[in-house]
């Protein structure tokens, strides 16, 4: 290497430290960095310290300016879809980067594959369905989750998955789709190259409260999820049939499944039945037909299990059961519209009912749940207290599916006593823990700590709900 390769080298190493130093607060916003700090610094001349900070000022990280010198710049400012700028982002904060990336493809990529379908590119057509393909075999083969064995073939589906997006940002025959595929690409890659499951078997998710949220994008599994490479299938042949329709929803299907719990989300599932209806399978490739046939009807028709949120009185049932059915598009019922107005009437006179009073009341709630749709589902609150209350309602629906929202007495008697316009004292606080089961391990739910914000809840809520619906 001669010794201007070995300056241009070193230079960019300068660039890679001092960007990532910005990026990840490192130098704050409005410093000033002058030509001899970065000198001093990583101990380069002063040619290499001008190079530098000119590269990151046509990047947006500081601003150049006569007799002022360089000021590290907002973020707003950067340039946020130069690779180096995306690359130190991912380093210094993976999750918000990806967050991001992945609303970008959100966006544009369901919109490329419909541009795509339209437009219907003899190149592109054989390009996409001929990548389908390959994505499919490679994600089949036995040695993909193996650390070692697997690393070729995860290299080489990485860059066939590349491909498939590339090609469909440029089969929308926007110009501008096409020059983001290097986000796009970007995103991709992170996933399998930094964050494969397979690279972090020694950790393991001890608790729902250790599960991400549902708006989070998930880590690569140790070996793709089937249901993903026959949505890529589906994509590639809606686009091969000129199916708009078909092509954005299989498009928009993709990106939910990386999120955990969106592609239960009854709008997606809604759109993808719409696209399904005019899709012809038999386009397909006959090998592959009768797996995508499977793999799309236990999508779209897999029954929606009710949600029952318990708990004592003050946990909070009502705002999570209203926030959860909301974000699952899902039917609502407040379980102590339930009650009778005796019922009502014995609680607000601060007296505990007994198993007799409450036995219409459960059959009431056993009721509605065995009445709700196996598409629609349903969220319904019960405090559920005991478990034989609990086995009443699984008799009605035993696919039912219990959330406990776990909560101490003392935070419940102040949560309580600090309501109005509810008709239950916070005398019977005591009560409710006396008669407490909590969620045993081999009962169907999960355990979720009352007091984290409403928007976590549901978010584990919704992971759990699609890790189920996965296993199935």
């Amino acid at each position: 290497m001669d010794s201007e390769d070995a300056l241009r080298g070193s230079t960019a190493k300068v660039v890679e430290l001092l960007g990532c130093q910005i990026v990840e607060g490192g130098k704050p916003r409005d410093q000033h960095l002058t030509v001899d700090a970065v000198m001093h610094e990583f101990g380069i001349t002063r040619p290499m310290a001008r190079e530098a900070l000119q590269t990151l000022h046509q990047k947006g990280l500081i601003n150049l300016q006569p007799r002022i010198g360089a000021t590290v710049q907002a973020l707003e400012r950067w340039d946020l879809l130069d690779p180096d700028v995306i690359a130190w982002r991912l380093e210094v904060a993976p999750d918000s980067q990806m967050r991001s990336l992945t609303e970008l493809r959100e966006v544009i990529e369901p919109r490329a594959a419909r541009l795509a379908a339209l437009s219907r590119s003899a190149e592109v057509c054989h390009d996409l369905t001929s990548q389908a393909r390959t994505l499919l075999a490679l994600s089949e083969e036995p040695d993909f989750a193996q650390p070692r064995e697997g690393a070729a073939i995860r290299q080489r589906f990485r860059d066939v998955d590349a491909a498939f997006h590339r090609t469909l940002l440029a089969g929308s025959r926007n110009e501008l789709f096409l020059r983001l595929s290097h986000p796009v690409v970007m995103a991709l890659n992170h996933r399998i190259d930094r964050d494969w499951a397979g690279g972090h078997q020694d950790v393991t998710v001890t608790s729902a409260r250790a599960a991400v949220g549902a708006d989070t994008v998930q880590s690569y599994p140790t070996r793709p999820e089937p249901i993903a490479m026959w949505l890529h299938m589906g994509l590639a042949y809606a686009v091969d049939q000129g199916l708009a329709t078909a092509s954005e929803a299989f498009a928009e299907a993709i990106l939910a499944e990386i999120r955990g719990g969106r592609l239960q989300d009854p709008a997606v599932l809604d759109h993808l039945r719409a696209g399904l209806d005019e899709f012809n399978a038999n386009g397909l490739p006959t090998a592959h037909r009768d797996g995508f046939r499977d793999a799309m009807a236990a999508l779209v028709r897999a029954r929606r299990a009710p949600v029952v949120v318990m708990g004592v009185t003050g946990c909070g049932k009502t705002t999570v059961g209203q926030y959860l059915a909301e974000s699952l598009r899902a039917p609502f019922e407040e379980g102590d519209r339930f009650h009778s107005r005796r019922n009502r009437e014995s609680m607000e006179r601060g007296e505990r009912l007994d198993d007799r009073s409450r036995s219409p009341w459960l059959a009431a709630l056993a009721g509605r749940m065995r009445a709700a749709g196996s598409e629609e589902g349903l969220v319904i609150t019960c405090s559920a207290l005991r478990r034989i209350y609990r086995e009443m309602l699984r008799v009605a629906r035993p696919d039912a599916f219990f959330v406990y929202l776990e909560l101490g007495q003392d935070e419940a008697t102040a949560r309580v006593a600090g309501r109005r316009s509810h008709y239950m004292p916070a005398s019977l606080v005591p009560s409710q823990f006396e008669d407490l089961e909590p969620l045993q391990d081999d009962e169907v739910g999960m355990t979720v700590d009352a007091t984290l914000p409403v928007e976590r809840i549901v978010a584990e809520v919704q992971t759990e709900l699609a890790r189920r619906a996965r296993g199935r």
